[in-house]
Formats: C-alpha cells, structure tokens, sequence
C-alpha cells in the first residue's frame, strides 16, 4: 500500500453528475480507484482550483498568497506530512485560472457561475510580445515552482495532463514525471490536438477586448478552432466536462506503472 497526494482541479475529484442544483460530485474519481487498490490518499483538489493554487497548498499555504483570486481556504487547511508520502500526483489545468473569479456573464442573470478574468491580468498580457510567449513563460514559472516542491521534500510528482495537456517543457524539471501528456487525447483518441486555454469564458471575454485581438487575433483564433473543437468531442464523449469512471480507471492504470 502506498501513502499518496492528489493535487488538481476538479479533475482531481473525480466524477460530477446532476443538474442545476443538484449537479456535483459523486465520490468517485482517482481517489476512489486507488483506495479502492489498498492505497490511502490525501487529496487537496479544489473544484475550479488553478495550478498555482495547488503550489501554494503543497507548501501549507491555503490563504491568500496574492498568487490567486478563487479557492483560498484557510479553514479547510490539510496538514501534509510529506515524510509518510509516497508519490504525489498533479493533475494540471487551465493556465489563467490564477486570475480569476466568478460572477454573472450579463447583469441580468441569476446565475453567478460564470468564470471571468481580471481586468489587470487581461492587461498585463499586452506585455508579450505572442501568445506563444504568454504560455512559455507561465510554464517556465509553474514548472520550476512545482520541481522545487518536489526537491525540497525529495518527492518525484506524477504529472497528469487533464483539464489542460502538459507543455513539452517539462522533460526540463528533474522531479516532475509526465505520465499522461493528454488525458483527453487518451480517453478521446479522435482528438487531433489539445490546448493550455481549455475554460470556453476566455474565448468569449478575450474576443471582446480590442488590444488584445489586434495584438493575438491571428494565434488567438486558431487557438479558439483547436479548443471549440476539443470541447465538442469532449460534450459528445462525455455530457460535460470531465471524464466517468471508465475514464478514471483509464488514467489510473497510466500512471500505476510509476508506482515503484
């Protein structure tokens, strides 16, 4: 039996199911699968949770660090005994998710579920110079954070491409193991290409700022192409966002070959 951390976003809770109201989750997940194997596992994930959030959790941060707009809990703190750790596994995500809240899409609605950007992050991406730029930099940023992680408390971290795939950067990073490039490439073979930008609210909140599509409008658009498509296959695949159980099993399965 191993002693392991699962650090992500919803993805790292697993499957959702439901409507409206009473849409959330059932239980079951990664965590589940593997509890199910004999293993115990803390799990750390937050539901809409960013990457940087799980860097700040990994070390004991769980309030604001300024690194993040949403989840920051305080009183939910997990104490993490890395000394009794195993393995830990991250489940990577959308790349500007640290910057953003939720709120309504228009005034008039009731729903206040919509995921919105800060105006100032907005701004401060008319810094780079391409999109290209934009995303090197934040894994350059994410990755070397995340190594660090792992070096301090001499732990390799199992990383899972899931709401966003890994970038080809990470080879670079002693203590990050890439185990599944693409989970939606794994449980979607058809998909032809995945992205870093997965959250559909980008698309449609970016569209609408002028600086931003007269600087990024050519790779924005294409990038809008790649990931409408892959939300389609996923909707059609799966009738929401993230995978069934089978699709759990399948990801587990992956990465049980890198416990040692």
């Amino acid at each position: 039996m191993a002693n392991i951390l699962l650090a992500g976003d919803s993805w790292g809770i697993g499957v959702f199911s439901g409507q409206g109201n009473t849409y959330g989750p059932t239980g079951q997940g990664i965590q589940s699968i593997l509890e199910e194997k004999g293993h115990a596992v803390t799990n750390i994930s937050k539901g809409g949770g960013s990457n940087g959030l799980m860097i700040d959790r990994l070390n004991g941060q769980w309030g604001n660090t300024g690194r993040c707009l949403f989840g920051l809990e305080s009183n939910a703190k997990i104490n993490i005994d890395f000394d009794s750790l195993d393995y830990i596994i991250f489940l990577q995500t959308d790349i500007f998710r640290e910057r953003h809240y939720y709120g309504k899409q228009y005034p008039t609605d009731e729903n206040t579920q919509w995921k919105i950007l800060e105006q100032e992050f907005v701004n401060q991406l008319l810094d780079y110079d391409t999109v290209e730029q934009i995303i090197d930099t934040y894994f350059k940023k994410f990755y070397t954070e995340l190594n660090a992680v792992g070096i301090e408390h001499d732990k390799k971290i199992i990383m899972i491409g899931g709401w966003n795939q890994l970038h080809p950067s990470i080879v670079n990073y002693s203590n990050l193991i890439p185990a599944i490039y693409s989970s939606t490439k794994l449980l979607i073979p058809e998909l032809k290409e995945d992205c870093y930008l997965s959250d559909p609210e980008w698309f449609t909140q970016l569209d609408k700022e002028s600086r931003f599509i007269s600087k990024f409008g050519s790779e924005f658009k294409r990038m809008a192409i790649v990931n409408a498509e892959k939300l389609s296959l996923i909707y059609r695949n799966w009738n929401e966002v993230h995978p069934d159980i089978n699709g759990y099993e399948k990801i587990v399965n992956k990465i049980l070959p890198y416990f040692g």
